[in-house]
């Protein structure tokens, strides 16, 4: 419960010194994906059947896809749950939760706080799945699906800063009181919001949710390019792409930034596919 408290009631008084106005930019690089280290089979099981908007895809086995953003298992046992990790927990909006809820208390799903109605926001609450990842629950009509990722650092405006510099988006308040920032991306793109609470945490790599990841729009090559101009290191000082043959899908580029606080980010170029796919 303390850390849904912290999660929630921390994003709605923010509202950082910098300002909302005035940091609001054009999505350099739109949100691809999710990394969770659960088990493929069963854990893509228990997502698609529990968390409404998924929808599996054929590239590699067990993966689901909630609108464009793709939510894959690297099957490995994690070190912890994502509760106390820097990417500290997901969230999605249902159109029903009351509903939802009575359905993941009848497989009795780990509640960490029932429902509750914050005014002018919207209804709210906080489950965890078997493998210790943390599930913000939300009842948004406006974006139903995959609706936000949070994370947990010292200084939250410092990490604002670095995800607008990094991949642009759009700094905003969700219906005028949750602080983040919005990514949109080109048409194809799903609609994701990042959030960042005050506090401590530690680096992802291993923790339930792994890592979460951006597409390049561009040759990857290039992205890299751009982020290290910006001041991003590559994990392990890597120099160029990747490359990774999908067993139903066209091969992909990729490589890994060191993100605020040990958040593990991944670039992504998936050469052939439209925007969104």
């Amino acid at each position: 419960m303390r850390a849904f408290v912290g999660s929630l009631f921390f994003t709605l008084t923010i509202v950082g010194a910098a300002g909302v106005a005035g940091a609001q930019t054009k999505t350099i690089l739109p949100y691809d994906h999710i990394h969770l280290n659960e088990p493929a089979a069963e854990a893509s099981v228990w997502w698609e059947k529990n968390i409404p908007g998924g929808r599996r895809i054929t590239e590699s086995p067990n993966r689901i896809m909630y609108g464009a953003v793709r939510l894959m298992f690297l099957g490995g046992t994690s070190t912890g749950g994502s509760q106390g990790s820097v990417i500290e927990h997901l969230g999605f909006s249902v159109a029903d939760l009351d509903a939802k809820m009575r359905e993941l208390a009848a497989i009795n799903t780990k509640v960490i706080e029932p429902v509750k109605d914050v005014p002018g926001l919207y209804k709210t609450a906080l489950v965890e799945s078997p493998w210790g990842t943390r599930v913000q629950l939300v009842q948004d009509p406006q974006l139903l699906g995959l609706h936000h990722v949070q994370l947990r650092v010292p200084d939250p405006e410092a990490v604002y800063t670095w995800l607008l510099d990094k991949f642009g988006g759009e700094r905003t308040k969700i219906k005028g009181q949750v602080d983040s920032v919005r990514y949109d991306g080109p048409a194809g793109f799903t609609t994701v919001y990042i959030l960042v609470a005050r506090g401590e945490s530690v680096p992802s790599q291993g923790r339930a949710i792994d890592h979460i990841g951006w597409r390049s729009v561009g040759p990857a090559a290039e992205t890299m390019t751009m982020l290290t101009g910006k001041g991003a290191a590559t994990e392990r000082g890597v120099t160029q792409a990747s490359n990774l043959n999908l067993p139903n899908g066209p091969p992909i580029k990729f490589f890994y930034i060191v993100g605020p606080n040990g958040a593990r980010i991944e670039i992504v170029e998936r050469p052939g596919l439209k925007p969104g796919e």
